[in-house]
């Protein structure tokens, strides 16, 4: 199921998903950049889950994408993504850096780096990003490192993977 939804994903686009709003899924693309040495790290929620699992965390109430906006919103969705989202690179733990966040329809997509990372042969990752909001949430992670391209499909059973490159 997982995997047809994650193919609709990719054909129709996040939009089409969006708009129905009956799955509780997160996507985090990985992107190695070899020239400068680091990982490029997008994570596309539901806004309004965002919101949620912030709120929940005993956050204020964001109020993304309106003029009415937390003044410190960055602050509290890095804060509640980082202590969700954690990388090994090489057997060595590494930090995410914050970037900020986009409006991406129903969704927020937010930005992180890692620094430093000169080559990648594993990754380790554990994303537990809504899954104590939601029993059905799905955290889908894809990785791209020279030129190659993997996934990892993580829920409230698995929310560890790891990839060789």
């Amino acid at each position: 199921m997982l995997r047809y939804l994650f193919y609709i994903v990719i054909l129709i686009g996040w939009p089409a998903l969006a708009q129905a709003h009956v799955f509780y899924i997160s996507i985090t693309k990985v992107k190695w950049n070899a020239q400068h040495e680091r990982l490029d790290i997008s994570v596309r929620i539901f806004t309004d889950n965002l919101e949620e699992a912030v709120a929940e965390e005993g956050g204020p109430k964001l109020k993304l994408w309106t003029d009415k906006e937390h003044t410190e919103s960055d602050r509290f969705i890095a804060d509640y993504l980082k202590s969700r989202l954690h990388f090994r690179v090489n057997e060595k733990e590494v930090n995410l850096e914050y970037l900020g966040k986009a409006d991406a329809l129903d969704a927020t997509a937010c930005f992180f780096q890692i620094r430093g990372i000169k080559d990648v042969k594993k990754m380790d990752v554990g994303n537990s990003i809504l899954i104590d909001l939601y029993d059905t949430q799905a955290n889908v992670v894809r990785f791209e490192v020279k030129e190659e391209k993997k996934f990892i499909n993580l829920n409230k059973k698995s929310t560890r993977g790891a990839v060789d490159f």
